[in-house]
């Protein structure tokens, strides 16, 4: 049967060949001799972030095998972590970013503010004008850290100390609430201390002109060294009974408080925001793994109750591979964007926030979408917080293949994201037809190829002979079921590869 209707076509004799051009990623240059010691110590605190996801999900009428992913391994598996939260990226110091997308002009300590290497989408707006305005109290339904830190849940630190004792509250650069922490210390918590230090320095970084940051990073008497050195005094003997270390750190971070809220009140926080385009990559992370943190962590187990001999397999992809990816592609503001099994969400929140794009998604696993529908929530609750605007964001349940609102979607969409890494063929075969709606040049980002390198006499016919192909290589750090490296795919639809067939 022909995809293109009754037309018959007209073969040459010789027959042309499409190349699949093969593209490693540029390594990064050595850095300068002045940067290798602050680059090394930056590595070694490289916290084992929960990576973005996107999950396997299609409609099946019959079992599948999935395939085995080369390493000992036949299914795809989530990264490792327990069912409570793992090392969050505030362990991680402001200078570890995604080598390959944005430089540093000078080490963290200064709290220099970040110099990106990708194009600036000047169009982008990044201030929020509902996150400046008190027209509803800036109050709004959110996860606190201390609604998931062991005072909340009774444990029994809660019968030692009073819990008005420990929670202290924070300041965000908007006109939105404080988040209230409770500072308490436990593997299965949000590292309270760790956290808020981290919160004023990306800050510091980001939000201040030059002229303002000595209050904040003056080396002896900044507010930042004030919090350190209280987060030290405190850290160090983890003893919530000592009151008088407990108010140290309380009142350090109320001076940090009262120094936001003087800001915002003279509006320098706004015009600092209105004059950027760009979100430095730390933050972009950081801020999707406070959602995780709070949304999904609690209860990741859900994530492992799959169903063995089907497609609704849950893989991830980590959150600097997608920045790497969405960057390559050329996304922007003005765009859409859409990820075919979207699994929790975290590649279409990290899309809008990033990238500041219409983004959707469309999964089919309950659990999955169960997670998804409380990271979209929070996502937009962190967000005021921050003061920014991000993309709309649409998350649909169900198959992406009948999904009404996908379906539409994807006809003025211009970058499609599709984790098929445990797609059977019969499910890639579908997409390579629901792709002939695109329009020419959408990208289409995958782990495996739809179709052959080249377009044959003999399947001439194929619709996925519209797709021209670009093989690249990700590195170990990218995938959350192998350290290994492997290869993804860039597609374009271009319809015009047919004209010599015609």
């Amino acid at each position: 049967m022909s995809f293109f209707k009754s037309k018959t076509f007209n073969l040459p004799k010789a027959t042309p060949t499409i190349r699949t051009e093969r593209v490693p990623d540029s390594k990064k240059p050595a850095p300068l001799p002045s940067k290798v010691t602050s680059a090394t110590s930056s590595h070694a605190r490289r916290s084992e972030a929960s990576p973005s996801r996107t999950a396997y999900s299609t409609a099946r009428s019959s079992p599948a095998t999935p395939p085995s992913d080369g390493h000992g391994s036949s299914r795809l598996k989530p990264g490792k972590r327990k069912a409570s939260r793992q090392k969050s990226p505030v362990q991680q110091h402001l200078s570890s970013d995604s080598e390959d997308e944005e430089s540093v002009e000078a080490p963290a300590e200064s709290y220099k503010r970040q110099k990106a290497s990708r194009k600036i989408d000047m169009t982008r707006q990044l201030r929020s004008k509902q996150a400046f305005s008190e027209a509803d109290g800036g109050v709004f339904e959110m996860i606190h850290a201390a609604d998931v830190s062991s005072v909340s849940k009774k444990s029994k630190l809660a019968t030692i100390v009073p819990t008005e004792n420990v929670t202290v509250e924070l300041k965000y650069p908007s006109s939105s609430q404080r988040e209230r922490y409770n500072l308490v210390f436990g593997n299965d918590n949000i590292n309270p201390t760790e956290e808020i230090l981290e919160i004023a320095k990306i800050v510091a970084d980001v939000y201040l002109a030059e002229e303002q940051k000595d209050a904040f990073c003056n080396p002896t008497s900044g507010l930042i060294r004030q919090l350190e050195k209280a987060k030290n005094l405190l850290s160090s003997t983890r003893d919530i009974t000592n009151k008088v270390l407990l108010d140290g750190f309380k009142k350090a971070v109320e001076n940090y408080n009262l120094t936001i809220e003087g800001l915002l009140e003279e509006g320098a926080l706004a015009t600092n925001l209105d004059a950027m385009h760009h979100l430095p990559l730390r933050m972009v992370h950081y801020i999707l793994q406070q959602v995780y943190d709070r949304a999904v962590s609690p209860k990741v187990e859900l994530l492992k109750h799959y169903e063995n001999g089907t497609d609704n397999i849950y893989g991830e992809l980590e959150k600097p591979f997608i920045s790497k990816v969405l960057a390559k592609v050329g996304l922007t503001s003005d765009q859409v964007f859409v990820d075919l099994g979207s699994g929790v969400g975290n590649v279409v929140l990290q899309a809008a926030l990033e990238f500041g794009c219409e983004s959707w998604g469309c999964e089919m696993m309950e659990n999955a979408c169960k997670l998804a529908e409380a990271q979209e929530k929070e996502f937009a609750a962190r967000c005021r917080l921050w003061g920014i605007q991000t993309g709309k964001v649409q998350l649909e349940r169900g198959d992406f293949l009948v999904n009404q609102e996908i379906l539409k979607t994807i006809k003025r969409a211009d970058v499609i994201l599709v984790n098929n890494q445990a797609f059977t063929p019969q499910l890639n075969q579908n997409l390579i037809h629901l792709f002939l709606d695109l329009r020419d040049g959408c990208k289409i980002i995958s782990l495996k190829q739809f179709g052959v390198d080249q377009i044959s006499s003999r399947k001439a016919n194929d619709p996925a002979n519209v797709l021209d192909y670009t093989e690249l290589e990700y590195f170990s750090g990218s995938v959350s079921w192998t350290n290994a490296n492997g290869h993804y795919f860039i597609a374009e639809k271009d319809s015009k590869r047919l004209e010599g067939f015609a």
